[in-house]
C-alpha cells in the first residue's frame, strides 16, 4: 500500500477521530473506488477523485436517509 512514503493502491486509513476509509489511494489521495465511515453514522460508498466524493455513490444518514446518484467533487 505505501510507494516511497505515499499511500498507494488498495488499503484502509483510520483517523484520529476513529473515522475508516477503505478503498483505492493514489498518491496518497482517496481515488477511485472506495468507502468511508464517519463516526457520527454517515457513510459514503462510490467513487473519489482527489480525495472528493465523485461518481456515482452512495451517502447514508444515521437517521436512514440514503442519497444515491452522481456527485461532482464532493457535491450532489
Amino acid at each position: 500500500m505505501h510507494f516511497e512514503g505515499l499511500k498507494q493502491g488498495k488499503g484502509k486509513f483510520t483517523w484520529p477521530d476513529g473515522s475508516v476509509y477503505e478503498g483505492n489511494f493514489e498518491n496518497n489521495l482517496m481515488e477511485g473506488f472506495g468507502k468511508i465511515v464517519w463516526t457520527d453514522g454517515k457513510e459514503y460508498e462510490g467513487h473519489w477523485k482527489d480525495n472528493k466524493m465523485h461518481g456515482k455513490g452512495i451517502f447514508k444518514w444515521p437517521d436512514g436517509r440514503v442519497y444515491e446518484g452522481d456527485y461532482v467533487m464532493d457535491k450532489k
